[in-house]
């Protein structure tokens, strides 16, 4: 599995490339359509599949370009699916980020399995950051959006703070120390070193499996 990182848009926002076995699976397309496209191209492999972790503007702003130009599928949990056709919800407006809108997801739930050249790519539902926040889980590496950060975690609304630390504390029960957290914003970190050094791990969770 190889693994490209792509930082595109105002914020910042990585989309990742994972290409395998001919087959490419674009996550989180924020911005910048072109750039995310000449990098597939270079790797002449074709997008099977593209994935959101969740549905806010900066995440989501190349999915009807990408989708255009592919034909690709697009995988969103249905929680968020909305987010890609209202300016409003996915904060695209509050911004002054127009989101071209895209219909005609695939919507998805938590727990399924998807395959990228003969890789599984497993789906898990982590709330908090948005209702439908989601992590692709594939071999020893985790796309965790904006759930979790290198020595920090994404915003959230305070009403959902319990909710995000349930989902914070389910990825810190359910993984390894080697696994490999490649977020939203920033640079990639590991299980294991924020079990260990993030405040908000160390301070809001138990984290003694």
């Amino acid at each position: 599995m190889d693994i490209q990182t792509v930082v595109v848009g105002a914020l910042e926002e990585n989309c990742y490339i994972l290409t395998h076995n001919g087959e490419a699976a674009v996550i989180d397309p924020g911005a910048q359509a072109d750039v995310i496209i000449k990098k597939i191209e270079e790797s002449k492999a074709k997008i099977k599949m593209i994935l959101l972790t969740h549905g806010h503007f900066d995440h989501i702003g190349a999915v009807s370009a990408l989708a255009r130009y592919s034909g690709a599928p697009v995988y969103i949990h249905t929680q968020d699916a909305e987010m890609l056709r209202d300016n409003s919800k996915n904060l695209g407006f509050t911004m002054m980020e127009e989101v071209e809108p895209y219909s005609g997801e695939i919507p998805l739930f938590g727990g399924e399995v998807l395959f990228l050249g003969g890789e599984e790519i497993k789906v898990h539902h982590t709330p908090g950051h948005s209702k439908g926040c989601v992590c692709y889980e594939c071999g020893e590496n985790l796309f965790g959006g904006d759930l979790l950060f290198r020595g920090s975690i994404g915003k959230f609304d305070r009403s959902e703070l319990r909710t995000h630390m349930n989902s914070l504390k389910y990825i810190m029960d359910n993984f390894d120390d080697c696994i490999k957290v490649y977020p939203g914003h920033g640079e990639a970190t590991t299980i294991g070193e924020e079990r260990v050094s993030n405040p908000y791990i160390l301070h809001h969770i138990r984290t003694d499996n």
